[in-house]
């Protein structure tokens, strides 16, 4: 599991869209860091796999204009995605009974070459198939 403790607790983080508009700053460390593989995640990433950081919702300001996106319908606000409107990047969420009361940001949206590694990736089966064996993460077939 990775050592979440990297990040003091105090230490105030901000995530960006490329065009600067969204910005989501953070005062806590991350309770969670884990990437997906999953079909789902590679369409709503763009890319071969998500990198997704969940910190206490208290802990999270979120500043500048978002559109929001709800993965189930009727609409649930506890089953939301926010990005940009302008360039579509700093993508925030929530993801109804997982991690509740925290909120899930991009990790690469920090732009932080230091940021924290996942401590799993799931879905790994569903990566591409030209990415070779992960080092370092457990890896699970599913959630």
């Amino acid at each position: 599991m990775t050592d979440l403790t990297q990040a003091p607790p105090s230490q105030s983080r901000t995530a960006r869209c490329e065009c600067g508009a969204l910005e989501i700053t953070v005062t806590a460390a991350p309770r969670h860091v884990h990437a997906c593989t999953c079909t789902k995640c590679q369409r709503s990433s763009g890319s071969a796999l998500s990198w997704s950081a969940w910190f206490p919702q208290d802990g999270v300001t979120i500043k500048g204009a978002f559109v929001t996106y709800y993965f189930a319908q009727p609409e649930d606000p506890r089953q939301m995605a926010g990005f940009c409107p302008t360039c579509g990047g700093g993508k925030f969420f929530r993801t109804g009974d997982y991690l509740s009361d925290c909120i899930g940001i991009s990790a690469g949206s920090f732009a932080d070459p230091a940021f924290l590694a996942p401590d799993h990736i799931h879905w790994w089966p569903d990566r591409p198939q030209w990415m070779g064996p992960a080092v370092g993460p457990h890896l699970f077939d599913g959630n």
